[in-house]
C-alpha cells in the first residue's frame, strides 16, 4: 500500500460505475500538446502527442516545458499517461550523470509559468524522475525513480468536495495520493469559481517539463493510455462538459513585439515584468540573455557576491540561448518584449527584420543620471552584478534613442515608440551630457575616413594600407645581411591555409562591405572603426601571407634553404605586433556587444 507525503496511507478511490465516456472506443475529443502554450525551444512532433527540446549546447542545461490543449475545472476525476521513451545525447561533464537526463509530470493552472513546475506559487504540481512531489517550490520523496521506457499516469480528482487530489501511478502500479489541495475559490478557482477573464486561467491543465529527455503523451485509450481504476482519459472531459480549451496562435499582423531600450541597470526589466503581469491577456513572453541565465536554473547564480564568477563561466550558453530563441520566435506568432541594453540603432534595425509582420514598439527606460546611478548601486548591493565601466563608457558613446518610422530621418521599423520616464526631449539633453563627460576615450569620432583613424593610429602606429612602409621584399638576395629561415617555420609556412576560416564578424563585415571602409555614420563609432581596422588588417596578412607563401615554396625547391634579409624579418615583427594591436581592439569590442547582447553569438562551425 503506497503512502503519501506525512504518513498517511494512500489509495486509488474506489471504482464507480462505467460511464458511457469510460468505453474502449476512440474518444469524442483529441488533446495534445500545445504548440501555443510552450517554451520557445520546445518542439511538438508532428503526432501532437511528442515532445523534446532542444539540447545543444547550453541548451543541455535548461528546462522546457509545455502544456496539453485542453484542461479541466469543474468536477472529475481524470487521467493522462507520459512515456519517457529516449535520453538526448549532450556534453555536460560538469554534471553528475543523474541530472543530465530528467523528465517531470504534472498539472498546473493555465496561468501558471510553462518553464516551472511545482515550484515559485501553488498553482502547480509535479513529480520528477529522481522520486521528488514537487509544489509551491519545495520537494518531497515520493513515489519511485523513473526514466526511459517507463510511463507515469497522473490523475487528478476534482470530485471530492473537502479536498481535491492528485497521485501518480508507474507502469501501471499505483503510488498513491501525493497531495491534496483546495480547489474552490479560496484555492485554485476551478471548482464552484467563476471563470476568469481568460478561462484556461480557471483550469488546470497536464503540464510536462522536460530536460534532454524524449515523451510521448497519452491522453486517450487510443493514445494508449491505461487509466486508473476510478479515472477516466482527460478526454472524457470533453462529453463530460468540464474541459477547456488553451491558448491558439494569433496572427503575426495581431501580434507585437516591444523592444526594450536603455543603459544597464535603468530598470528595464522591472518594466518588462510588470508589463507581463498586468497583461495576462497577452501572454508576453520576455527574451534576453539573463532570462536564458535565469532558465539554466544553475543555483546561486543571481547569489549575492558570486555573479561575476559564475556569469563569466555561462554567459556563453546564455547567449547563444537568446540568439537561437530570438531566431525562433520571429516564425512563431506570439507577444514578445526583448529585454537587453539595445542602444546600438544598427542592432536594433537588424534584431527587428525577421519581425517584418508585428507591431514594433520602442520602449524607452531613461531615468535621470542621479537615479541611474542608484539603481546600479542598488544592483551591484543585492546581487553582486555589475557591468563593467567601460562597457557602460561605450553603451552611451553610440546610444541613439529610437525614432518612429513616420519620423523625420528614420531608419528604424517602430510603429511607436514610449518613453516610460524622462520625456524624449529630457532624455537626449541628459544623454548629450552624459557623452559630453565621457572619458576622451569613450567618445565616438567624427570626421572623414582618415580622421576616424587618428587615434588609432596614434597609438599603435602606421595603418596597414597607408603606404608608409615599402612593400616587403624577400628576395633581395646578395643585397643586405640574410637569414637562413628555421626548417620549422618552412614547414609551418607551406602547410599552412591560406584561405582558412575568418572570424564570423569580420566575414559578416565583409560580405556586407567588400571595401572595409566605414560609412560616414558608422565613422561616428570609434569601435566600429576599430573593427574594420581589424578586419583590413587581417584581409591584408592574408593577401600578403599568400605571396609570401609562394615565394618560400619557389626557394625552397630551387635552393633547398630559405634566405631573408634582416629588414623583412624587422618590417614582419612591426606589422605582426600592430595587427595583434589592431584584432584585440576589434575583439574588445565585439566581446561588449556579445556580452550586452548586442551581437549574434557565432555559429558552431564558425572560426571565433
Amino acid at each position: 500500500m503506497a503512502t503519501r507525503p506525512g504518513g498517511e496511507t494512500a489509495q486509488p478511490p474506489p471504482k464507480r460505475p462505467r460511464h458511457h465516456g469510460d468505453h474502449a472506443g476512440p474518444e469524442p475529443a483529441r488533446v495534445q500538446l500545445n504548440p501555443a502554450d510552450c517554451n520557445l525551444d520546445f518542439d511538438v512532433g508532428a503526432s501532437g502527442l511528442r515532445g523534446e527540446a532542444l539540447h545543444g549546447g547550453g541548451f543541455a542545461y535548461c528546462w522546457s516545458g509545455a502544456r496539453a490543449t485542453a484542461g479541466v475545472r469543474r468536477g472529475g476525476r481524470y487521467c493522462f499517461g507520459c512515456r519517457v521513451v529516449a535520453e538526448q545525447a549532450v556534453e555536460m561533464d560538469d554534471t553528475e550523470a543523474g541530472q543530465r537526463h530528467l523528465c517531470r509530470v504534472g498539472v498546473s493552472r493555465g496561468d501558471y509559468p510553462v518553464g516551472d513546475l511545482g515550484e515559485a506559487g501553488g498553482h502547480s504540481f509535479g513529480f520528477g524522475g529522481t522520486r521528488k512531489l514537487s509544489h509551491q517550490g519545495r520537494f518531497f520523496d515520493y513515489g519511485a525513480r523513473f526514466g526511459v521506457g517507463d510511463t507515469i499516469v497522473c490523475a487528478v480528482d476534482l470530485d471530492t468536495k473537502s479536498m481535491a487530489s492528485i497521485g501518480f501511478a508507474k507502469n501501471g502500479e499505483w503510488l498513491g495520493i501525493a497531495k491534496y489541495f483546495d480547489a474552490s475559490h479560496k484555492g485554485l478557482g476551478l471548482v464552484d469559481a467563476p471563470v476568469r477573464p481568460m478561462q484556461w486561467e480557471s483550469a488546470i491543465f497536464p503540464h510536462v517539463l522536460l530536460k534532454n529527455v524524449v515523451v510521448e503523451m497519452q491522453f486517450s485509450r487510443e493514445d494508449g493510455l491505461e487509466p486508473i481504476d476510478g479515472y477516466k482519459p482527460w478526454t472524457s472531459a470533453f462529453a463530460d462538459g468540464n474541459a477547456v480549451f488553451g491558448p491558439v496562435f494569433d496572427e503575426q499582423k495581431e501580434c507585437e513585439v516591444m523592444m526594450m531600450v536603455g543603459l544597464p541597470a535603468s530598470g528595464k526589466s522591472t518594466w518588462a515584468e510588470k508589463q507581463v503581469r498586468e497583461h495576462p491577456e497577452k501572454r508576453f513572453v520576455l527574451l534576453g540573455t539573463n532570462l536564458a541565465l535565469d532558465q539554466m536554473k544553475v543555483p546561486g547564480l543571481l547569489r549575492k557576491n558570486n555573479y561575476g564568477e559564475h556569469f563569466d563561466r555561462l554567459m556563453d550558453h546564455a547567449t547563444q540561448i537568446f540568439n537561437t530563441l530570438l531566431d525562433r520566435a520571429a516564425k512563431i506568432p506570439r507577444n514578445y518584449i526583448l529585454d537587453q541594453t539595445n542602444v546600438y540603432k544598427s542592432a536594433r534595425i537588424r534584431k527587428l527584420r525577421p519581425f517584418a509582420n508585428y507591431y514594433k514598439i520602442a520602449v524607452v527606460v531613461f531615468p535621470s543620471p542621479n537615479e541611474l546611478n542608484s539603481r546600479a548601486a542598488k544592483r551591484s548591493k543585492e546581487m553582486g552584478k555589475d557591468v563593467p565601466a567601460e562597457a557602460v563608457d561605450q553603451m552611451t558613446a553610440n546610444f541613439v534613442l529610437p525614432l518612429s518610422k513616420d519620423m523625420p530621418g528614420s531608419k528604424e521599423p517602430f510603429d511607436e515608440v514610449i518613453f516610460v520616464e524622462l520625456s524624449r526631449d529630457d532624455a537626449q539633453i541628459n544623454l548629450d551630457e552624459m557623452k559630453r563627460l565621457l572619458p576622451r576615450a569613450s567618445a565616438p569620432s567624427h570626421g572623414n575616413v582618415s580622421s576616424a583613424y587618428t587615434r588609432t593610429v596614434s597609438a599603435a602606429g602606421p595603418s596597414l594600407s597607408s603606404g608608409v612602409e615599402p612593400p616587403m621584399n624577400y628576395s633581395a638576395v646578395g643585397e643586405k645581411r640574410m637569414t637562413r629561415l628555421p626548417q620549422e617555420e618552412i614547414d609551418w609556412t607551406l602547410a599552412h591555409v591560406v584561405d582558412g576560416p575568418v572570424p564570423y564578424y569580420y566575414e559578416s563585415l565583409k560580405r556586407e562591405n567588400p571595401s572595409l571602409l566605414p560609412s560616414p555614420e558608422e565613422q561616428m563609432d570609434s569601435s566600429k572603426v576599430d573593427l574594420y581596422n581589424g578586419a583590413r588588417a587581417l584581409y591584408g596578412v592574408r593577401e600578403r601571407f599568400a605571396k609570401y607563401q609562394a615565394f618560400v615554396r619557389a626557394e625552397y625547391e630551387k635552393r633547398g634553404y630559405v634566405e631573408v634579409d634582416d629588414d623583412f624579418l624587422a618590417r614582419r615583427a612591426r606589422r605582426r605586433a600592430y595587427s595583434d594591436v589592431l584584432c584585440a581592439k576589434a575583439k574588445e569590442y565585439v566581446a561588449q556587444l556579445v556580452h550586452t547582447g548586442e551581437l549574434l553569438v557565432a555559429p558552431r562551425n564558425h572560426h571565433v
